[in-house]
């Protein structure tokens, strides 16, 4: 089982917040020299693409445990959906992977084909699935859901100790948001430099409208590349999920080890009345997803 750890003092999650930052700014300046010298990295055999606080750094971090994992240099890579990074081309992104010297090495090594790729969970993300499509069009691709209530309040947690942190109580967060919508605000790859702080960062509503982003990659990519697992299902049975990854994405079986990852305890219950208000905005939402998946994981629908 998952366990939740103690939270840090807030102090010290900033500060861990700001070297985070810092150093994707560093890597991403270091990979446009990195471009020049590391021309013979592969391209990622399989993305984790989301979705947002359902477990993909959980999960990313039990398959570094596989031998055949060749792991890129970091968990997100943020390319095919951050206009920043993905201006910065196809050799940028491929500097992050290991080279193909290395992966012939390793399947010497291992006697069986070594797998490579990255978890950016941001599947809600216009361009995301068109890009990697064009990129990566044969990539296995991984979608861990959660309940989207319980999510939503853990997106929402989440924003509360970040670098820039949200200021609203999480009933006017959801009314601020809906309010974006009614007003006609919409996420595009043109607009997501000025809007996506907003609309993507704090979309707890939207991001948890599954149905809508899972038709969208499925227009880009076939059915049998998908793996999809329910988080409030598998959290109990990490290593179970583990497996069925490594399956999927080509690897032979492995003998696991349960390990939690980018936990933390939120020590506030969710308000009644936003719980009511999102269980209820939810509902179709989630049947629409069960007709897409053919199974139904007892969300409320």
């Amino acid at each position: 089982m998952i366990s939740e750890s103690v939270p840090a003092s807030p102090g010290g999650k900033a500060r861990r917040r700001v070297a985070v930052v810092v150093r994707r700014r560093l890597r991403a300046y270091r990979m446009d020299l990195a471009k020049y010298y590391r021309r013979d990295c592969v391209l990622p055999d399989f993305l984790i693409i989301g979705a947002m606080k359902s477990g993909t750094t959980t999960l990313f971090h039990m398959l570094r445990q596989h031998p055949g994992f060749l792991p890129p240099l970091a968990k997100e890579l943020q390319y095919f959906h951050q206009p920043r990074n993905f201006r910065r081309g196809e050799a940028w992104y491929r500097a992050h992977f290991p080279r193909q010297s290395q992966f012939d090495a390793a399947r010497v090594r291992l006697g069986y084909r070594p797998v490579t790729g990255e978890a950016t969970p941001a599947m809600s993300a216009p361009g995301y699935a068109r890009h990697a499509a064009a990129l990566v069009p044969g990539a296995r691709l991984v979608v861990t859901l959660r309940n989207p209530v319980d999510r939503a309040w853990s997106h929402y947690q989440h924003m509360r100790r970040n670098l820039l942190p949200e200021k609203l109580d999480f009933g006017s967060a959801l009314t601020r948001e809906q309010d974006w919508y009614a007003r006609g605000l919409e996420l595009t790859t043109d607009n997501f430099a000025t809007l996506g702080p907003r609309l993507h960062k704090l979309g707890y509503i939207k991001r948890g409208q599954y149905a809508e982003q899972i038709e969208e990659w499925l227009r880009h990519f076939p059915r049998e590349q998908f793996l999809f697992l329910n988080f409030d299902a598998w959290r109990n049975e990490p290593v179970a999920a583990a497996s069925r990854i490594a399956a999927h994405v080509g690897l032979p079986a492995h003998s696991f080890q349960a390990a939690a990852a980018n936990t933390g305890g939120y020590g506030d219950a969710m308000p009644a009345q936003s719980r009511e208000y999102l269980t209820e905005h939810f509902r179709p939402w989630n049947a629409r997803l069960f007709d897409l998946l053919g199974e139904d994981w007892g969300w409320p629908c």
